[in-house]
């Protein structure tokens, strides 16, 4: 059985269950969360935002997948959708 915390939870077969910050990027994109954003840019976020939900002593971990790191994409995406909606730093 899977935990909520592994890539396997996400259930809409049209997303992919994981996503690395490249493919991560790419489907904000698709998806018009964002409007523009490179892995760089998510890089970038998972670095400096406090509210970010994946990592050592976060909600959600990262799975090491060849040289990428992979996340599961429902927490992914809430985390975007969620930051989209608060008001940007002045």
């Amino acid at each position: 059985m899977s935990s909520p915390d592994t890539p396997l939870d996400y259930d809409d077969p049209n997303m992919p269950p994981a996503v690395t910050f490249a493919s991560g990027a790419e489907l904000l994109m698709d998806l018009r969360i964002v409007d523009s954003i490179t892995r760089e840019g998510v890089r970038h976020i998972a670095d400096t935002d406090p509210l970010w939900p994946f990592g050592a002593g976060r909600a959600h971990r990262y799975w090491p997948l060849a040289n990428a790191k992979v996340m599961a994409t429902k927490p992914f995406l809430e985390f975007f959708r969620e930051r989209k909606r608060r008001p940007k730093a002045t």
